[in-house]
């Protein structure tokens, strides 16, 4: 188990912002921290990808179109 030492202004802030969702303060930081670690994960695997020439092209094209707005939208497969 790792224990990290939180400074007080900074724990008071994460008791206000997790009561607002309706967590603790521990249940506050560990969300955030997994959410942190999913996204750092989706750029190196973002990044592992555009290793390939032909994976950086499809990448980029994917990333215009939708900034242009080209892309469709799906439901959920478990929905």
């Amino acid at each position: 188990m790792l224990t990290i030492n939180i400074p007080d202004s900074l724990t008071s802030r994460i008791h206000d912002i997790a009561k607002s969702f309706c967590q603790t303060a521990e249940e506050f930081v560990l969300e955030t921290l997994r959410d942190r670690i999913d996204h750092d994960s989706a750029y190196s695997e973002t990044e592992y990808l555009a290793q390939s020439a032909t994976n950086k092209e499809r990448l980029d094209k994917a990333v215009k179109d939708i900034e242009s707005g080209k892309y469709e939208t799906h439901g959920l497969l478990n929905d």
